[in-house]
């Protein structure tokens, strides 16, 4: 969810994990960041880390993520416009506690859905 679109490039964000454990018990994570998109030529690179924001304070039953850097770099293939090269960084601290392995599955699921944000950011700016 956007908790504050500062520019078109930079965005304050929050977004929420649950998964369910065993007997129906739920842990929750979340995490507010920023992300920035920068362009240039036939390259764009998507950068995030954890902020604090107003709109976006922690809530007690949840348990805060830290995004220390995480971002995407992606570049047209010199001699293929249609295909690109993708590099992904991530170092995030899941906070105290047990992470359940089926937490972590999720988030690594939801991640390459950004891929298609990406994409269709670059499809408006045609």
């Amino acid at each position: 969810m956007i908790v504050e679109e500062i520019n078109e490039n930079l965005q304050i964000m929050y977004t929420q994990f649950k998964t369910k454990h065993c007997l129906m018990v739920q842990y929750e994570r979340d995490a507010c960041v920023f992300n920035y998109l920068c362009r240039k030529d036939r390259k764009a690179m998507l950068v995030s880390s954890s902020v604090t924001h107003p709109d976006c304070p922690p809530e007690n039953n949840i348990t805060r993520l830290s995004v220390e850097l995480s971002g995407f770099i992606v570049e047209a293939l010199p001699d293929n416009p249609s295909q690109c090269s993708l590099v992904f960084v991530s170092k995030v601290s899941m906070g105290p506690g047990y992470f359940p392995h089926s937490l972590l599955w999720l988030i690594k699921r939801r991640q390459p859905l950004l891929l298609a944000r990406i994409a269709a950011h670059f499809k408006t700016k045609k």
